[in-house]
């Protein structure tokens, strides 16, 4: 049996609350995709990392070029750049952003006030950190809005939280 430990409600119930229990679940199943994924993905850049940077670029662009031409084959390019050449920091940067939010959401998921703490920063470093290396223009807007969303739906239940 796992221990939980939150307060109790209006009820005296010290059940853990539906929503957390709701955004644990799609926390959980969002963190293990991401862990898969990212984890592929930096042992793929490790693996670039050993190929001759144009032999890269062209494996990409080769294929972009049936799809974009121009300004777009030139970004495309850009960005194939900047893999090469830090792809690996940046698969782990977004995989210790993964690792946080999921030991966040574990804590949460018990009825911890840290774990909150521990997602909120996870999130907050998140969005931004990857932007060391990648252009500002590519931090888009679904991303920080559900990301704002999802700390503020778990805020929401700071008061059953220890």
């Amino acid at each position: 049996m796992e221990t939980t430990e939150f307060l109790p409600d209006e009820n005296g119930s010290t059940k853990r609350p539906d929503l957390i229990s709701g955004l644990g679940v799609l926390t959980f199943v969002n963190t293990g995709l991401f862990l898969l994924l990212y984890g592929l993905m930096l042992l793929a850049m490790l693996g670039a990392r050993q190929m001759p940077e144009d032999e890269f670029i062209a494996l990409f662009t080769g294929s972009a070029s049936q799809y974009v031409s121009g300004d777009e084959l030139a970004q495309v390019e850009a960005i194939v750049r900047i893999f090469h050449a830090n792809g690996v920091l940046l698969m782990l940067i977004y995989l210790a952003r993964t690792v946080g939010r999921l030991v966040g959401a574990i804590g949460m998921w018990r009825g911890r006030r840290s774990g909150f703490s521990i997602y909120a920063v996870a999130q907050l470093v998140g969005l931004f950190a990857p932007h060391f290396i990648l252009p500002w223009s590519m931090l888009g807007v679904f991303g920080p809005l559900l990301a704002v969303a999802m700390t503020a739906a778990y805020g929401s239940q700071l008061k059953r939280m220890r």
